[in-house]
């Protein structure tokens, strides 16, 4: 199925990521949207109006692949944080690491858009 080119707005850019199913966008604002992950963990993309929507993509890829199991554990985690949400460390970064490779997937799939 061909679909380069087919994004050429960010409605259709959401849209897509939402019926990609591993990843969907949780949250928008005028200048920036966040991608959600099935375990919780999201990323965040700033908008910048000057950019065009190929742009965007490279960015959303960009920051989808930046994502870090490792380090999003060292900067989430403390005993309040296990206490409050009934998390073991090895039950949260297990977590984690399956949102890493939902990103990383998404990430895969754009990428074959742009190429």
């Amino acid at each position: 199925m061909e679909q380069k080119n087919e994004i050429k707005n960010l409605r259709e850019l959401f849209n897509w990521i939402n019926n990609n199913k591993t990843c969907y966008v949780s949250e928008q604002e005028d200048d920036c949207f966040y991608i959600e992950a099935p375990n919780n963990a999201d990323v965040f993309v700033n908008i910048e109006k000057e950019n065009n929507i190929g742009d965007i993509i490279f960015r959303t890829i960009e920051r989808l692949k930046d994502f870090d199991a490792d380090e999003q554990f060292m900067e989430l985690w403390s005993k309040d944080f296990a206490e409050h949400n009934h998390f073991k460390p090895s039950q949260f970064i297990r977590m984690l690491q399956e949102d890493e490779a939902s990103f990383k997937e998404l990430a895969h799939e754009l990428k074959k858009l742009t190429d």
